[in-house]
C-alpha cells in the first residue's frame, strides 16, 4: 500500500509536468528564446520567458523531487517547486550575486550570462497559473499507466532541454560610439544576432568612456550616460570639426573607412579589415550571424584632440577601432575592464582549420583506395568492399569535425584506417600486380594531403589572403594528385601482369 501510494505521489507530478499548460509553457520558451528573440527584439520577448518558465518550472521541479524520492507526498513536492522557483527567481533577478551564480550554474552546460533585472520580477504572478494548473490534477482521474510514460518520457527530456538552453549566452558587440563632451562614448549590447538588435540606451548593458588618448576606457553606468533615450539613426560619415572637408565614412557591409580631404568630391580607403580576414576573424566568433552584419563597420565618430583627431569606428562583435593622432589604425576589441582591451588576431598559422585538414588526411586514404581499384585481377568485388569502407570511414570523419562530435571522428577514423588497410591487404595478395604500383600509388596520395592541407595552412596565416583562392589551390592539388594517380595506375596495366615465381606455373606461362 505504501508503494502504491508513492506511486501515484510520481504520477500526480508527471500528471501536472504533461498539462496542457505546463506543455504549452515548455513550447513557448523554446520558441521565444530561440526564435522569436531573435527576430522581434524587446520587452515582451524578454519578459515571455520568464512566464513561461515560471509556469513550467515549478512542475519540472516536483516532478524530478518525486521521481528521485518516491515516498514525497506530491502536494510536498508541489509547494516546494512554487516556492523555490519564486525564491530563486527572485534571489536571480534582483541581486547580482543571484545573477553571476546562475550564469556560473548555466555555463556548465553551455555558455551563458545572467544579468539581474529588477523589471523581470513583472513576471512573477505566472506563478498562480501553475498553482491553478496544479489544483487540476491533484485531485483528477489519472490517465492509463502507458499514456503518463509516453507523455513523461516525451515531455520531461524536453522541459529538461528548454531550461538548459533558456538563457543565451552574452556576446558583446559595440552598436554606437559618439562624441559626447570631448570623449568617446561607446554602448555595448547583445549581439547574439546584431541584424535584429535593437540599440536603444536601455538594451545597452554597459556604455564605456575613452580617455584622452583614446587606448584606455572606464566603464560610465548606464543611468548616467548622456547617450539620447531613443536611438538616432547611425552616424555612418562624420568629420574633423575645425577641418569640416576633411570627413570620414564606413563602407557598407565591410569593415572599411573611406577617408576625404577636399570636401567628398574623392575618397580613399583609410582603413580595411579583407573580406578573407574577417571570414578568419568569423570562425573565432561564437555564434555568428552574418560577417555583413556582425563583423561590419556600423558608425564612425571623430573627436579632435592635441595634435590632431582621433577616429572611433564601432564595428559590432570585433569591437571598436581607432585611427590614433599621429595617422596609426589599430583595432582594439571591445571595451572591457582589461587595460587595453585585446583583439581577435587577423592571422593564425594553421589555426581554425581542422575541418580543411581533416579533408586533406581524407584524401588519402580515399584516393589510395580508389586508385588500386581498377588494375586488381582477382578479388575485385572485395577490393570494391575496402574502398567503399574507406570512403563511408571518411566521409564520416568529416562530418564528425564539422558538427564537433568527437566520437563521430574517432569512429570514422577508425573505419577508414581498417577500410585502408584491408584494400591494401587485398592488393598484396594480388599477384598480378606490381610492386612500385600501390607504393607509387600512396606517395602521391600523401603529397596530394599535404598540398591540400598548406593551402589551407597559407590562408589562416594570411597568404593567401582570400579562402576563396586557398580552396581553388585545393581543388588544383586534388585534380592534379588524381591525374597523377591515374597516369601511375595506367602504366601499371600498360606493362602486364607480374610473372609468376619460378616452377611448374612458370614453365606453363612461357608455354
Amino acid at each position: 500500500m505504501e508503494r502504491t501510494s508513492g506511486m501515484r505521489h510520481v504520477a500526480v507530478a508527471l500528471a501536472w509536468m504533461t498539462h496542457p499548460v505546463t506543455v504549452g509553457a515548455v513550447v513557448v520558451l523554446l520558441v521565444n528564446d530561440h526564435l522569436l528573440k531573435a527576430a522581434y527584439p524587446g520587452a515582451v520577448t524578454g519578459k515571455l520567458s520568464d512566464v513561461a518558465g515560471l509556469v513550467f518550472a515549478p512542475a519540472l521541479v516536483a516532478a524530478v523531487l518525486c521521481l528521485l524520492v518516491p515516498r514525497v507526498p506530491a502536494g510536498l513536492a508541489a509547494v516546494a517547486g512554487l516556492a523555490g522557483v519564486g525564491l530563486a527567481f527572485t534571489w536571480v533577478k534582483a541581486t547580482t550575486a543571484g545573477a553571476g551564480f546562475a550564469s556560473a550554474a548555466w555555463s556548465l552546460v553551455r555558455p551563458s550570462t545572467v544579468l539581474a533585472d529588477g523589471t523581470d520580477l513583472v513576471a512573477l504572478p505566472a506563478l498562480a497559473v501553475a498553482w491553478w494548473t496544479w489544483t487540476r490534477v491533484r485531485e483528477a482521474e489519472l490517465p492509463e499507466r502507458w499514456t503518463r510514460t509516453v507523455r513523461a518520457a516525451l515531455v520531461l527530456p524536453v522541459a529538461v532541454l528548454a531550461v538548459a538552453a533558456t538563457s543565451a549566452p552574452y556576446y558583446p558587440a559595440v552598436a554606437r560610439v559618439q562624441v559626447v563632451d570631448g570623449r568617446a562614448l561607446v554602448g555595448l549590447y547583445n549581439g547574439f544576432h546584431a541584424l535584429n538588435a535593437d540599440p536603444t540606451a536601455e538594451s545597452w548593458p554597459s556604455t564605456w568612456l575613452s580617455t584622452s588618448d583614446g587606448r584606455t576606457w572606464v566603464e560610465d553606468p548606464p543611468s548616467t550616460a548622456t547617450l539620447p533615450p531613443t536611438s538616432p539613426p547611425l552616424n555612418t560619415q562624420a568629420c574633423v570639426p575645425d577641418r569640416p572637408g576633411h570627413c570620414y565614412r564606413v563602407v557598407p557591409g565591410r569593415m572599411a573607412v573611406e577617408e576625404t580631404v577636399d570636401d567628398g568630391r574623392t575618397w580613399r580607403m583609410s582603413w580595411e579589415v579583407s573580406d578573407g580576414r574577417r571570414e578568419f576573424l568569423a570562425r573565432q566568433v561564437d555564434d555568428l550571424g552574418s560577417t555583413r552584419v556582425d563583423l561590419a563597420s556600423a558608425e564612425v565618430a571623430v573627436l579632435p584632440v592635441t595634435g590632431g583627431h582621433l577616429v572611433f569606428v564601432a564595428n559590432r562583435r570585433d569591437g571598436l577601432a581607432v585611427r590614433f593622432a599621429d595617422g596609426t589604425w589599430q583595432r582594439v576589441g571591445v571595451p572591457s575592464d582589461r587595460v587595453p582591451p585585446e583583439a581577435d588576431p587577423l592571422v593564425g598559422a594553421g589555426q581554425h582549420v581542422w575541418l580543411e585538414f581533416t579533408l586533406a588526411g581524407s584524401a588519402v586514404p580515399v584516393l589510395v583506395s580508389l586508385a588500386l581499384l581498377p588494375v586488381l585481377t582477382r578479388r575485385r568485388r572485395l577490393a570494391a568492399g575496402a574502398a567503399s569502407l574507406t570512403v563511408l570511414g571518411s566521409l564520416a570523419l568529416l562530418v564528425g569535425v564539422a558538427a564537433g562530435t568527437w566520437f563521430a571522428g574517432i569512429f570514422g577514423i577508425v573505419v577508414a584506417m581498417a577500410g585502408l588497410v584491408w584494400c591494401l591487404a587485398t592488393v598484396a595478395g594480388d599477384r598480378g600486380l606490381r610492386w612500385w604500383h600501390p607504393v607509387g600509388v600512396l606517395g602521391v596520395a600523401v603529397l596530394t594531403a599535404v598540398g591540400i592541407g598548406w593551402s589551407f595552412y597559407g590562408w589562416s596565416a594570411g597568404n593567401p589572403d582570400g579562402y576563396d583562392t586557398a580552396a581553388r589551390i585545393a581543388v588544383l592539388v586534388a585534380i592534379g594528385g588524381a591525374v597523377v594517380s591515374a597516369a601511375v595506375t595506367t602504366a601499371a596495366r600498360l606493362r602486364g601482369p607480374r610473372p609468376p615465381e619460378p616452377g611448374i606455373e612458370a614453365q606453363a606461362w612461357r608455354g
